[in-house]
């Protein structure tokens, strides 16, 4: 019973607390910042969408992206906005699309070494599969006719796309 008497009393601090920081001016956001600085929370692992995605013929590479995201990793597009660098509302039209032309959840059975981090789609300079192939080009080494074989696209293809890539780069 007096577990519980300590908890209220310190959920009871916390909100006076909140209130206080709140009436200061201070934002939401600002206070989970606050706090995870005070507690010193890890950050968050990096979200990365395994390879096997790309393996269909019907969607384009931020298609199969978004719809992973959203579907198999229930991430809002907000927060699916924030990863890539892009607009929710267009983000919200994309996996709409992405659903029309295939409607079953992804299915990730195959374990594969190869996964691509969100992250890399920050960089706006170059198009979502530029960037897919760039880093697997880069930090894995790939031939140009695996990358074609992970992505589903023909091996001339993935060869034109790299190439745009670092001209686009340099």
């Amino acid at each position: 019973m007096e577990d519980k008497k300590r908890s209220d009393l310190v959920e009871k601090r916390l909100q006076d607390t909140f209130s206080y920081l709140k009436q200061q001016g201070i934002s939401s956001q600002e206070i989970i910042d606050l706090a995870n600085k005070i507690l010193k929370v890890p950050a968050k692992e990096e979200v990365k969408v395994p390879i096997s995605v790309f393996n269909n013929e019907y969607l384009s590479s931020l298609e199969n992206i978004v719809k992973y995201l959203r579907e198999n990793l229930l991430l809002s597009f907000k927060q699916i906005g924030e990863l890539t660098n892009r607009n929710e509302i267009a983000l919200a039209v994309t996996c709409r699309n992405a659903r029309k032309k295939m409607e079953a959840k992804f299915v990730v059975t195959e374990i594969s070494p190869y996964s691509i981090p969100v992250s890399i789609l920050k960089d706006r300079n170059i198009s979502v599969l530029e960037n897919i192939v760039a880093y697997l080009k880069d930090n894995f080494g790939l031939a140009y006719h695996k990358i074609a074989v992970l992505l589903n696209r023909d091996d001339r293809t993935i060869w034109t796309v790299y190439q745009r890539a670092k001209k686009k780069r340099k």
